[in-house]
């Protein structure tokens, strides 16, 4: 479970990020489609949200398919968060980087602290250290957002 949700998605988002880079610069109509960012904030956190739900993780591991769409909708946010924080006010960058580092501070939190076993392929445990690994990973975005955010206004 660390592995999913702690290593391997940031890492594909990061992934995408990378592969947005390289890419030209987007046609017209997307560009007109995400202008200020909301769009792609949106998009890349409703990917988010999907991915931390424990049944999608398990769907994930048992079945391929769900585990192509997992990589291939990953690379996607990360598309959508590089063009986003390119076009985004920093308004709307404080409101999603606040809402997605509170999503993983909750679910963090709440894998820490239940009892319930949330993901059939993965034991207790697992589950723990993952909560543990989400707090830190939400601790590392606020950090990462902060240091871009002044690295581009000095």
């Amino acid at each position: 479970m660390v592995w999913h949700m702690v290593v391997q998605m940031p890492m594909l988002i990061l992934a995408g990020w990378l592969i947005a880079q390289e890419l030209p610069s987007p046609p017209s109509m997307i560009m007109r489609w995400n202008r200020l960012g909301l769009t792609g904030a949106l998009t890349a956190q409703l990917i988010l949200a999907y991915w931390m739900l424990p049944m999608a993780i398990d769907r994930a591991i048992i079945l391929p398919i769900s585990d192509i769409a997992k990589v291939l909708s990953l690379l996607v946010c990360g598309l959508a968060l590089r063009d986003t924080f390119l076009r985004a006010p920093v308004v709307v960058q404080v409101f999603f980087v606040g809402y997605g580092v509170s999503m993983l501070l909750g679910l963090g939190i709440y894998f820490t602290q239940t009892e319930l076993r949330l993901c059939n392929a993965y034991s207790q445990d697992s589950q723990i250290a993952t909560g543990q690994g989400l707090i830190a990973l939400a601790i590392l975005t606020t950090v990462m957002w902060l240091v871009a955010h002044l690295r581009r206004n000095t």
